[in-house]
C-alpha cells in the first residue's frame, strides 16, 4: 500500500505554480540546486503570522506618498515598533519582526537622499492582479506609483519597488569581491523584477496613463541605491522569463515535500 503523505498542519500546498516577481527574479540567476529550493518553498509554503517588513513597508509608503514628507509618520511607526520590540507578551519572532522594522525605517531615512525620493509625485499604489506568463501565476506589486507628467493627454506613470530584504548582504562580507558580487546579484534581480512591472503596467494600465520606463526603479533600501533598467534590454529579459516559466510549469507537479515539512 503506497504511502500517505501528510504535510505539517502549518504547511500549505500551491497546487498550481505561483510565484511573487521577488522569487522569479531570484530564480533567474541562482544555480539550479538553489533554484530547487526556491520552487519547493514557493509549492509547500507556511504562511508567515505577519508578513515579513510590512511594518516598516506600510509607513514608508505613507511617508512618501503624503506631499508634506512629514517625518513624523516614520518616528511613530519606530516609537511603535520599540514598544512591540519589549513586549513579552508578543512572541519571540514578533519582537524580532518589530526589530527588523526598526533597521529598516532607519536605513530608509539614512538612504532617502540617496534613492532620489523626496522630489518625485508619488502616490500608493492598490493591489494589482496577478499576471500568467506560461502557465505561472506571477505577482507584481509595486509599492508606489510616480507622476511624471503627461504625454498626448495620457498620464505618464513609473513604478517604484521597495526592497528591504537583508540577504544576500554585501556588508556581511570581507572579501571585496564578494561584497561586489553580492551587490551585483541584488542589482539583476532588481532588473528583472522592473522587467516584470513593466509587463504588467502594459498589460493593466487603463487607456488614460502610459508606463513611464525612465520614471521606474528598485529602491533598495539595505544598500541605499537606487536600481533603474539598465538598458533597452526588456525584450531579452522576458524571453529569460518566459523560458523560465515554461520549465518551472513543467517542474510543479514533481516536486515532492521534503521531510522536514512532514508530520513527524
Amino acid at each position: 500500500m503506497a504511502e500517505i503523505i501528510r504535510l505539517h498542519p502549518s504547511v500549505k500546498e500551491r497546487k498550481n505554480p505561483r510565484l511573487s516577481a521577488a522569487a522569479l527574479a531570484e530564480y533567474l540567476i541562482m544555480r539550479p540546486d538553489q533554484q530547487e529550493t526556491l520552487l519547493h518553498n514557493c509549492k509547500f509554503a507556511s504562511p508567515p503570522v505577519v508578513t515579513p517588513h510590512s511594518a516598516a513597508l506600510s509607513p514608508i509608503r505613507a511617508y512618501c506618498a503624503d506631499p508634506r514628507r512629514p517625518i513624523s509618520i516614520l518616528e511613530a511607526a519606530i516609537q511603535v515598533l520599540q514598544g512591540k520590540s519589549q513586549d513579552d507578551s508578543i512572541t519571540p519572532k514578533g519582537r524580532e519582526e518589530s526589530l527588523r522594522c526598526i533597521e529598516t525605517i532607519k536605513l530608509f531615512m539614512n538612504a532617502e537622499n540617496g534613492l532620489g525620493i523626496r522630489s518625485l509625485r508619488l502616490e500608493e499604489c492598490d493591489r494589482m492582479p496577478m499576471m500568467q506568463i506560461e502557465g505561472v501565476e506571477i505577482s507584481v506589486q509595486p509599492d508606489l506609483f510616480v507622476q511624471s507628467g503627461s504625454a498626448k493627454q495620457r498620464e505618464r506613470c513609473g513604478l517604484i519597488f521597495f526592497r528591504p530584504q537583508k540577504a544576500p548582504d554585501p556588508a556581511a562580507s570581507r572579501l571585496e569581491e564578494t561584497k561586489r558580487a553580492k551587490g551585483d546579484h541584488r542589482r539583476e534581480m532588481a532588473r528583472y523584477i522592473l522587467a516584470l512591472g513593466q509587463t504588467m503596467a502594459e498589460a493593466t494600465f487603463s487607456e488614460g496613463r502610459i508606463f513611464d520606463r525612465d520614471s521606474s526603479f528598485v529602491a533598495d533600501i539595505r544598500i541605499g541605491e537606487r536600481i533603474a533598467f539598465s538598458s533597452q534590454d526588456h525584450a531579452s529579459r522576458m524571453r529569460a522569463v518566459q523560458a523560465a516559466c515554461r520549465q518551472i510549469s513543467k517542474l510543479w507537479s514533481m516536486i515532492e515535500p521534503r521531510q522536514a515539512i512532514m508530520v513527524k
